[in-house]
């Protein structure tokens, strides 16, 4: 447990700009590695292997695929856009959480042929609305990252694009692509499950440190902020 007024070893070290490639290069290679362990779960398993009708190979190649996106993505914004300091404790813990998250995922997914809830237009939907998610959350991130890097806005808060109409949109993209991995990897009813586990993370953990953060840095103009934009993360719901 962190002491008193330090920063959580194994959460992004806000604040802290003292930034370091070791942290952010484990995590990166840790997230690929869960290609490969999806590829053994799939083919390899007993359960997979027992089945009497295989994984057709354009579903293993789009569900595989959602996995790469989200790894790729990640890297760009260890690489890119996370100023703030990453530790090894928050890296190892992230490759854990994630390879347990994606190894499930490919179980389910390894049994879609038998699943009868589960349809392979569940696949190709849910793969279109995992790559435009994640490539929404890049169009929120890649311009805020490039306003935070001009010294002439130091100390100014980005409200641009999408962050006028919610604090956290960037946010609001993990949570489609979240679901939309559910979908395509398990149909409705693991969706629910992978989009409840996105949503607990990001309104129980993500969303109340970051805002507590930002109004710790910005003061009054982020409660001005928040005064005009009141929605965290999807209008009208939260």
């Amino acid at each position: 447990m962190a002491a008193p007024n330090q920063p959580n070893p194994i959460s992004i070290q806000r604040g802290d700009y003292n930034w370091t490639p070791l942290a952010p290069l484990l995590m990166s290679l840790g997230r690929f590695l869960s290609i490969p362990l999806q590829y053994y779960i799939i083919n390899k398993h007993p359960l997979s292997s027992s089945l009497d009708t295989p994984l057709p190979p354009l579903h293993f190649t789009l569900f595989l695929a959602m996995t790469v996106t989200l790894a790729t993505k990640q890297t760009i914004w260890l690489f890119t856009y996370c100023f703030e300091r990453i530790t090894i404790p928050f890296a190892i813990s992230a490759i854990l959480v994630t390879a347990l998250y994606e190894s499930i995922s490919a179980l389910i997914f390894s049994v879609t042929p038998s699943n009868p809830l589960w349809h392979p237009y569940f696949l190709y939907i849910g793969f279109i609305i995992h790559l435009l998610a994640a490539l929404a959350e890049l169009a929120c991130e890649l311009p805020r990252a490039k306003f935070k890097r001009d010294p002439r806005n130091k100390g100014k808060l980005y409200t641009n694009g999408l962050f006028g109409i919610v604090r956290h949109p960037n946010l609001a993209a993990n949570l489609v692509y979240g679901t939309a991995y559910g979908f395509a990897g398990g149909g409705p009813v693991y969706a629910i499950f992978t989009g409840g586990f996105y949503w607990g993370n990001l309104t129980g953990n993500a969303i109340p440190e970051k805002e507590r953060y930002l109004g710790e840095k910005y003061g009054g103009l982020w409660e001005r902020y928040t005064g005009v934009v009141g929605w965290k993360m999807i209008p009208g719901i939260y």
